[in-house]
Order: C-alpha cells, then sequence, then structure tokens
C-alpha cells in the first residue's frame, strides 16, 4: 500500500513539474507581451510584409529551441525521457523500506519466537524483498552449519548488490553521453555558421549566422542539462544502494540464529577407509564385490599330462 502511494505521489510529482516546465517555456515572455502593443501602434501605417515575420515575432522560446536544436535535440531529448523513467523507477524500488520491510521482519520475528519455523521459512519465500533473499539464502544452507548460512547470506546480499548496481550504470551512461551528444551538436552548429560566411562573402546575413551558432549553443546547454541530474542520481542511488544492503545484513544476521535450533543438522558422510582393504582402481572393486557377493573364482585350466 505504501509503494503504490509512493510511486503515485512520485509520477504527480513528474507530471505537475512537466506541465509548470512546458507553460512556462511555451508562454511569451513578459516583455515581449509589453511591446506588443507598441509595436502594433507603430506598424499600422506599414503595408503587410509577404513573409511570416509577424509569425517568427511570436515565436516562443521553446518552438525556437526545438527548431534550432534540430535532430541533436531529439536525441537528447529522448534521453532525458529515458532518465526520468529511470530514476522514478529506481525512486520506488530502492528504499531502505522496501529492503528490509518492518512488517515482514517483525512477523518474522514473531512466527520465530512461537518455535514456528516452517512458517516463517514460507513467509520469507512468498518475499521478494532483499531482506527475504539474503536470510532465505542462509536458512537454506544452515544443516550445513551457522558458518556456511552466514557465508551464504554474505554471498545472497552481494549478488542482489551488484544487480542493483548495474542497473545505476545506465545512469552514468545517460551522464557521460550528454555532454559528447551536445558537442556534436556544437560543432555541427560551427560548421553551419562558418558555412554561411564562406558561400555568403564578406557580408553574410545576420540571421544566417545566428541560426548556426543557436544550434551550437543549444545542443550544448541540453547536453550538460542532462549530464548534471544523470550524475548526481547515480552517486544518490549508488548510496541508497550501500544503504539498503547494509539495512538488511543487520536485519537478518539475528534472525538466522533463531532459525538454527530448528534445522536438523546435516550428518557428515562416512568415509571409504583407506588402507589395504581399500579399492582406489575400478578394477580391484570390481573384484572385490564379486568376491563380497559369493562368486568364486575360476581356477587355471590344468594343463595336459
Amino acid at each position: 500500500m505504501e509503494s503504490r502511494r509512493g510511486r503515485a505521489g512520485a509520477i504527480a510529482a513528474l507530471l505537475v513539474i512537466w506541465i509548470l516546465a512546458t507553460g512556462l517555456m511555451l508562454a511569451p515572455s513578459r516583455a515581449e507581451a509589453q511591446d506588443a502593443p507598441a509595436a502594433g501602434a507603430v506598424d499600422k501605417t506599414s503595408a503587410p510584409s509577404p513573409g511570416g515575420d509577424a509569425e517568427e515575432d511570436g515565436e516562443s522560446f521553446l518552438a525556437w529551441m526545438i527548431r534550432a536544436s534540430g535532430v541533436i535535440g531529439l536525441v537528447i531529448a529522448a534521453m532525458s525521457f529515458y532518465l526520468v523513467a529511470l530514476v522514478v523507477w529506481m525512486s520506488i524500488h530502492y528504499r531502505v523500506p522496501a529492503a528490509a520491510p518492518r512488517g515482514l521482519v517483525r512477523e518474522v520475528r514473531e512466527l520465530l519466537d512461537q518455535r514456528r519455523f516452517g512458517d516463517a521459512f514460507n513467509r520469507l519465500a512468498a518475499d521478494r524483498s532483499l531482506f527475504a533473499r539474503v536470510l532465505g539464502a542462509g536458512v537454506q544452507k544452515l544443516p550445513a552449519g551457522v558458518g556456511p548460512a552466514r557465508r551464504a547470506m554474505e554471498m545472497a546480499n552481494e549478488d542482489a548488490t551488484m544487480e542493483m548496481e548495474h542497473r545505476t550504470t545506465y545512469l552514468a551512461t545517460v551522464g557521460t553521453l550528454g555532454p559528447m551528444i551536445g558537442l556534436v551538436g556544437t560543432v555541427y552548429g560551427m560548421i553551419k555558421a562558418f558555412r554561411v560566411i564562406a558561400t555568403k562573402g564578406t557580408a553574410p546575413q545576420a540571421s544566417l549566422l545566428a541560426e548556426g551558432i543557436s544550434t551550437a549553443l543549444f545542443a550544448t546547454l541540453e547536453g550538460i542539462a542532462i549530464s548534471i541530474p544523470a550524475i548526481y542520481f547515480y552517486a544518490f542511488f549508488r548510496n541508497r544502494i550501500a544503504r539498503m544492503s547494509l539495512e538488511a545484513e543487520m536485519a537478518a544476521e539475528p534472525l538466522l540464529e533463531q532459525f538454527a535450533p530448528g534445522v536438523k543438522p546435516q550428518e557428515p558422510a562416512h568415509p571409504v577407509p583407506a588402507g589395504p582393504g581399500a579399492h582406489p582402481h575400478p578394477f580391484a572393486l570390481s573384484a572385490a564385490l564379486g568376491t563380497a557377493g559369493g562368486a568364486r573364482p575360476v581356477p587355471p585350466p590344468s594343463l595336459p599330462e
């Protein structure tokens, strides 16, 4: 129930932030809104231009950014959506209460106090938390002794921790690729600007130059903007995973000792005694089995007189 509420709250918060950011970027600036009446009063006497100057003057900042970013902006936008989805997923699943649920720990402890060892183990097997995985691995190894059981718990904890840390590398990948892709857009925008200078002669049009420069600057801005939160959340979730691993181990350690009285120790295997009676060779072993089964050795054939 708590996980569902946390999931709904995280999604609602992200939607609100996205709507507010989109509204602020789509809305024209206050200076443009104040200058619009004055510009309209001045332009009443002038004839309308055949081009789309009016539409260009009223273009929002977001539309200008999308147009200037081009394909590089689309790639970075796709990476940003992936980053947001990954952060939301990790925020829901990588939580300390989810790693060692207090209700589960309390329920297992109560069952062990009542010496209901089978019910306690079944309760662990039905749960998918980190605490249940770690303690369940230790209980399964208890017949071999407490030492091997603790080692099994450590291995299960390390395996689960490595699995969670492997997912955080996607954040590091986004944080590393963001500036690199932005740098590609920067170089591309500068090439566009210098191409205008090369083709238009000594007096290039300023708007064409500004188009290439804006592409370069927007690509740099977007690459850095996606890299900063990716690196931050990578470090944040790495620390949280370490805390989750420690909490699960601390909660499972005392309960493992309570499981020990209800587990039958494993009987050691009887070793084959070494010595003259031992038969390490397979043929010697077959001969010994045949003698033990009552078979008589075949006497050698008698030689003719």
